[in-house]
């Protein structure tokens, strides 16, 4: 009976969590054969202890050599709990800081002890955190076994070089992995190509665990260089450097505590140490390192979460995803009163939606690269601008991130620099009065020469109701085929799915769509979208498409058509840096043929601005959104069951 309930219990897990249990813990068997192994290999020197010795010595450690090795095992500790706080955010979990830490310490306090390091963890936070199902306390327990890993590896990589230990090769590997450090922090800010759709951790979080390693192991081993017995006489340096060393053998090999490789690797740190004297410092470190802390941890366990720690952040919460592209009556709502239309980038389904205090839509934002980028200005004109700075912030640090503004207003700007961040001039957003738009003037002159070329090659533009889908696509996968793929972040890509919410002008020649127009538009203004036309188009089509849009915006008595932002360009008084990035800008916008083509209708301009609060985290910030924008999206998106939708309302 008893095997039965076992083997149903496995059952359950691996169904609920999608997870081979049996084969997680089949993995055990190596390690512990590595364990078996070592043993076997060092039998001799084992044979030779003096096990009375060694006894003798766990008994002379005093009482205050115990109270100061539990002092450095509560700070170790300390740090412990905080890798499950740095993970949490790396999945994307917003579980408070104060259960992420008392589940941490609860879950390593008794998975070190009991081994199966990775399985025992994630059931206790599986039981300690009710709001994360089995795949998400495995996916959290993995994330801080690997991010552990990695951060020994560094702090074990400049101990080695710092302190010389009798380790044959050393050097080369510590070298390696700085190497690879080194690269992974790289491509953490610049990721060219195909690298760059994946995602890093971003450098706070890596300085955060790489901190936490050096807190948790530095005072772990200061634990057990102050329990050696009296007359054993070892550098606290070399003992916590060989310590260091050691665990990563024990973390390796996998055995319960690293019990056996972790021994015969701190034995062989120190071959000039008596073995007697360290062994009993192990014995007595084992005890207050793992026994105390796996008994209270077990406690802990057994008591389960507290309802008091469950209290939901405020800067985790801020940032919420939405369901794109149809959205909640509010946010309709709140998109159709935003001073700007470019809010309907919500519905492309690359941003989330960050809320004020009362889960009040607040501003369009999306973790990218370094930072938490917030797009455009507040969607309210009725705002607190340094409380709405001071939240961007918080829910940014809360992620490990740093706020960026990007393509802010004025108003917002100034708030920023008056708050002490890092603003630059970023764009010109070009915009005009449809009502009193007119072909007229000699600002416009080439505008009139285009729509007479267009005119005379026979294209006719109207506005869209019973949409040609097939052409449309068409359409946009030529222009993108042409450009090497669409652009994305705050540059609308294609999606029929979002196109209930837009106003859709077509241009056809001789029957023949070839080119399209989509503008975003809410209760204060239409903002121009997508522009796609065929490669063999008569010259002068977009300008007649967009003349008919400005034509029906004022028609409709819309007050303000935006014809979008234009990357500022070169400043003169700006660092090289500056003028490299401006120049990239330029180039993955098809910047200077844009400012050509806006400045035809002769528009009003305003300046954007790009904001952080440092000069570092504005430059980081750049990088990011040039590379979110400039990442290939490739074949524009087919046959997406919204779109068939679509076709079947309009058939």
């Amino acid at each position: 009976m008893a095997r039965s309930n076992k083997t149903g219990f496995f059952k359950a897990s691996e169904q609920a969590s999608g997870i081979d249990l049996r084969k997680l813990a089949a993995r055990q068997i190596l390690p512990m054969g590595i364990a078996v192994l070592l043993v076997a290999l060092m039998w001799d020197r084992v044979q030779g202890l003096d096990l009375r010795q060694i006894t003798a010595g766990f008994r002379t450690v005093g009482p205050l050599q115990w109270l100061a090795a539990a002092g450095f095992t509560v700070v170790s500790f300390w740090a412990v709990g905080r890798y499950d706080a740095v993970g949490h955010r790396l999945i994307g979990s917003p579980t408070p800081g104060r259960a992420a830490l008392r589940t941490g310490v609860a879950s390593i306090a008794v998975a070190q002890t009991v081994g199966f390091g990775v399985i025992s963890g994630a059931f206790v936070r599986w039981r300690m955190l009710p709001e994360l199902s089995l795949v998400q306390a495995f996916r959290l327990s993995m994330t801080v076994a690997v991010t552990f890993l990695a951060g020994w590896a560094v702090v074990a990589a400049l101990v080695v070089l710092a302190i010389p230990l009798p380790l044959p090769g050393a050097t080369p590997l510590a070298l390696l992995a700085l190497s690879v450090a080194t690269l992974v922090v790289t491509l953490s800010i610049w990721r060219p190509g195909v690298l760059a759709r994946i995602q890093f951790p971003p450098l706070k979080a890596m300085g955060a665990i790489v901190a936490l390693t050096f807190i948790d192991t530095a005072f772990a081993g200061a634990a057990l260089w102050v329990l050696l017995p009296e007359g054993a006489q070892i550098a606290p340096m070399i003992m916590i450097a060989a310590f260091i060393v050691a665990l990563g053998a024990g973390l390796v090999c996998g055995t319960p505590g690293g019990v056996g490789p972790f021994e015969m690797t701190l034995l062989a740190l120190l071959p000039h140490v008596p073995e007697e004297p360290v062994l009993a410092a192990v014995l007595a470190f084992r005890a207050v390192y793992y026994a105390a802390p796996a008994l209270i941890g077990a406690a802990v366990v057994i008591r389960g979460p507290r309802k008091e720690e469950n209290v939901p952040d405020p800067a985790l919460e801020a940032v919420q995803p939405v369901e794109a592209p149809t959205l909640s009556p509010r946010l309709d709502k709140a998109i159709a009163q935003a001073p700007r239309a470019e809010a309907n980038l919500l519905r492309h389904g690359c941003l989330s939606l960050f809320t004020s205090p009362g889960a009040k839509p607040a501003a369009l934002t999306a973790p990218v690269g370094q930072s938490l980028v917030f797009l455009s200005d507040p969607l309210s004109r009725e705002f607190d601008e340094a409380r709405f700075l001071s939240d961007a912030h918080n829910a940014a640090s809360a992620r490990f991130l740093a706020p960026l503004l990007y393509k802010s207003g004025a108003r917002i700007a100034a708030a920023a620099r008056r708050a002490g961040w890092a603003t630059l001039p970023l764009a010109h957003e070009a915009w005009l009065d449809p009502a009193g738009f007119t072909t007229d003037g000699s600002s416009r002159r080439q505008l009139r020469r285009k729509l007479r070329k267009a005119e005379g090659a026979g294209v006719v533009v109207s506005a869209g109701s019973a949409l040609p889908l097939a052409e449309m696509d068409a359409v946009a996968q030529a222009w993108a085929d042409a450009r090497g793929g669409e652009r994305g972040f705050s540059m609308g890509t294609w999606d029929p799915a979002t196109l209930p919410w837009s106003r859709v002008f077509l241009a056809r020649q001789d029957g023949r769509l070839i080119g399209f127009l989509t503008l975003h538009a809410n209760d204060n203004e239409w903002t121009l979208d997508l522009m796609r036309q065929l490669p063999d188009a008569p010259d002068g089509t977009m300008h007649l498409l967009l003349a008919d849009a400005i034509a029906a915006a004022g028609e409709a008595g819309v007050a303000r058509l935006s014809l979008a932002a234009v990357p500022l360009g070169k400043q003169d008084h700006e660092p090289e840096l500056f003028h490299r990035l401006r120049d990239r800008i330029d180039r993955i916008s098809g910047a200077e043929g844009l400012r050509q083509f806006k400045t035809c209708f002769g528009p009003n301009w305003e300046v954007l601005y790009i904001a952080a609060p440092s000069r570092a985290g504005l430059m980081l910030g750049a990088v990011d959104v040039m590379r979110e924008i400039s990442a290939k999206r490739g074949k524009a998106k087919r046959n997406t069951p919204l779109r068939n939708t679509l076709r079947r309302r309009q058939a």
